[in-house]
């Protein structure tokens, strides 16, 4: 500990009390502030947590995965964002999201606290920022879609990110702090304003639906988390492919579209996969669509799931992402269709 009358360690030659004493006990005094925030906000999410793990919630758990993956090469990052999707922005089959399941459950046992947390959490969304400026103790951030701009305390988070970066976070205020949940995700210029112009326009194709941006985003999280997981898939360098908005949003209807027992994916496979596993793929298909009457979907897409089923059998780093590009489809109807093959 640094005695108040000794040379200050910034090296200015003043006494540490003239110098950098008040600017430490601020800095100390916000770090504490931020853990106790926090601890009240980790506490909830445990209990929220516990209580998504119940078995009556195994079918919504499924039906929540098959919406947010994109790929099944996920990571710890990955697996944490899922888990917040799944708790918080999820909309179960009762109509609900799991909070809000969990609030009606306990509303006579929580306390005045835990209901303010509960309300800060159902306001929050994850989103795009930009960090417009940086200090000793707080960072100001831009919401890149509404244009609000957020006070951030948690001065030890933005050690990593610096004045004029871009970040993918989600803001929840504690008791009248705002923390960053989860993880702050990198992003560069160029991926904010392809990410920002198509969740945009998909904003304006439904606006109609929702009283602004702000409430299509809280409804529509899993469009960001999509875009996310592109970008903790590859590397820094990555550009990110907008989002097909009839395949995202409305994915239901490929489910309708039959197609005859003679569909030649064949060809296809001739045109892109590599002779090594042409005839395993060819096969693969064809045992495929002897144990089926009818089948549903596009033709790039059995195509496309079926180089992926053989290559990922043959033990190559492969994902989805790529494979998606390659055949022109989502990676949502690639990772149904592989799902299909694999159940076989």
């Amino acid at each position: 500990m640094i005695g108040r009358n000794e040379l200050c360690p910034c090296g200015s030659g003043k006494k540490y009390k003239k110098c950098c004493l008040q600017k430490n006990k601020l800095i100390e005094i916000t770090k504490n502030k931020t853990l106790y925030a926090k601890g009240l906000y980790k506490n909830i999410e445990n209990k929220i947590n516990e209580y998504s793990r119940k078995e009556i919630f195994g079918k919504e758990l499924n039906r929540c995965k098959d919406k947010f993956y994109i790929s099944d090469n996920t990571d710890i990052k990955i697996n944490k964002l899922f888990n917040t999707y799944f708790i918080y922005d999820f909309i179960t089959s009762s109509n609900k999201r799991l909070i809000n399941l969990f609030i009606d459950e306990n509303q006579f046992t929580l306390n005045k606290i835990q209901k303010n947390i509960l309300r800060g959490i159902l306001k929050s969304n994850i989103s795009l920022f930009n960090v417009e400026q940086t200090s000793i103790t707080k960072s100001i951030v831009r919401d890149c879609f509404t244009d609000e701009r957020i006070t951030i305390e948690d001065i030890d988070l933005f050690n990593n990110f610096k004045s004029g970066q871009n970040i993918i976070a989600r803001s929840v205020n504690i008791q009248g702090m705002n923390i960053l949940v989860d993880y702050c995700i990198g992003l560069s210029d160029e991926n904010l304003h392809i990410i920002v112009d198509n969740i945009k326009s998909i904003y304006e194709k439904q606006n109609k639906d929702f009283k602004n941006i702000k409430e299509f985003l809280l409804n529509n999280s899993d469009l960001i988390y999509q875009f996310t997981q592109q970008i903790l898939l590859n590397d820094a360098s990555y550009i990110v492919k907008p989002l097909n908005v009839n395949n995202e949003l409305n994915d239901n209807e490929e489910e309708n579209i039959q197609k005859e027992d003679s569909i030649d994916i064949c060809s296809i496979l001739k045109n892109n996969i590599e002779e090594k596993y042409l005839q395993k793929s060819i096969d693969l298909w064809k045992a495929f669509t002897d144990m089926r009457k009818s089948i549903k979907g596009s033709e790039n897409g059995w195509a496309a799931a079926i180089e992926y089923y053989i290559k990922k059998d043959a033990g190559e780093t492969i994902t989805q992402v790529e494979i998606s590009k390659k055949y022109e489809i989502s990676p949502r109807t690639l990772g149904k269709r592989y799902k299909e093959l694999r159940a076989s």
